[in-house]
């Protein structure tokens, strides 16, 4: 990746402006934006901007886009709220170096299909927030994009979900071969698959089999599971089959939603 140009804007304002009205591209870790090979003709650093925090406000926890994978994983807010739902996500992304540069801002933004964070993001109900104060749900976003220009300001997550993680990996490191989050909303369940390879999208058709029962029998766990098989495409990579995601699906599907069940 080459930068012709280079801008560490004061504000959110003056970043958005840049973004918009000179096709500036958003920096932020540049964990994943750095592997590409176009050539950026004006690169927006977003550091010092105060988007890096984890807080609570009322009923929702804030999520800046800034912060960091490491933080995530540390954070006792979210250890507090969800368990350690964040450091099952995130804390086998490589290493802590690595970690330590990932940000919330940048995965969401580049709507990554390899993301496990977008998929626990999608699961759990999220909001994104866009410049200057536009919230959308995330899982839309994920899935369809923005139209125009954007700056990613932070996440909001409803703070009474109880979600869990579940993926397979040929190594504990690598990219996943298929993730999934299963989670329990207080009114509903929401089920959100990623690396199918393709982006993290939600089994509505699955979520409606189960309803408002916060205790699923066996028998409508496994009826959504399959559910969630048969509606979503699958593709083939140097990673797995089509077929074989399609099979592991339901498992570990049923995996994340006995474990919230309890």
């Amino acid at each position: 990746m080459e930068i012709l140009e280079y801008a560490r804007p004061r504000s959110t304002d003056e970043a958005f402006r840049l973004i918009r009205e000179q096709h500036g591209t958003a920096i932020g870790g540049a964990a994943w934006l750095r592997t590409n090979t176009k050539t950026l003709a004006l690169g927006v650093d977003l550091a010092g901007l105060g988007l890096e925090y984890v807080r609570e406000a009322g009923d929702h926890i804030e999520i800046g886009a800034m912060t960091t994978y490491r933080e995530l994983e540390t954070s006792r807010p979210l250890k507090a709220r969800f368990g350690a739902l964040f450091e099952a996500t995130v804390g086998h992304v490589v290493g802590i170096q690595l970690r330590n540069i990932i940000t919330v801002g940048g995965t969401v933004a580049g709507r990554y299909g390899f993301s496990d964070l977008n998929t626990t993001l999608c699961a759990l109900g999220a909001r994104a927030v866009f410049h200057p104060g536009r919230a959308v749900d995330l899982a839309d976003f994920i899935e369809k994009g923005a139209e125009g220009p954007f700056l990613l300001e932070k996440i909001l997550l409803p703070a009474s979900v109880r979600a869990a993680y579940q993926q397979m990996r040929i190594s504990r490191n690598d990219f996943p071969i298929l993730n999934t989050t299963s989670a329990w909303t207080g009114s509903g369940w929401r089920i959100a698959v990623g690396a199918r390879p393709a982006a993290a999208r939600l089994c509505r058709e699955a979520m409606a089999l189960l309803g408002n029962d916060p205790h699923p029998s066996d028998e409508k766990i496994v009826a959504a599971a399959r559910a969630a098989a048969r509606e979503l495409q699958f593709g083939s990579d140097i990673r797995a089959s089509a077929e074989y995601r399609r099979d592991i699906l339901p498992v570990l599907i049923r995996r994340a939603l006995t474990e919230v069940r309890g």
